[in-house]
């Protein structure tokens, strides 16, 4: 039989693959998390204030915890499609600032943002992948 796929023994490991996904994605959220609290926190204070969200604080914090929590959750792949929805929201939050209000958003790409958007959604469907504590049953 012929195919179309150049390696097609490796598609019997997909699961592996949603595995590589979910913890790289979970790295990354983890790796903003630290950044923004560590690095950015007055620049996530005033943009919250040009939004006009009060209490900034409150945003503030609410937008590190979807990002701290969310990104252990997926890196540990427990309650993915949760933690999976969580940051999708989040970033395509960020996705509709930068497009209509990209001043306000000043350290972040627009590709960037679109792409974890896009991945979160994207495990919403592929699952936990491989190595993970939510493995369905």
């Amino acid at each position: 039989m012929h195919t179309l796929s150049l390696f097609p023994s490796l598609l019997t490991y997909q699961i592996i693959g949603i595995f590589i996904i979910r913890v790289a994605l979970g790295l990354t959220f983890l790796r903003l998390w630290y950044v923004g609290i560590r690095y950015n926190k007055v620049e996530q204070l005033e943009s919250f204030h040009k939004m006009g969200l009060r209490p900034a604080n409150f945003f503030t914090a609410l937008v590190s915890l979807v990002k701290g929590v969310g990104g252990i959750l997926l890196v540990l792949g427990f309650y993915t499609q949760g933690a999976a929805l969580a940051t999708g929201i989040l970033m395509s939050i960020a996705v509709a600032i930068k497009l209509y209000k990209p001043e306000l958003l000043p350290k972040h790409n627009l590709g960037f943002c679109l792409l974890l958007a896009l991945l979160s959604f994207s495990l919403l469907f592929l699952g936990a992948g491989a190595f993970a504590i939510d493995l369905p049953l």
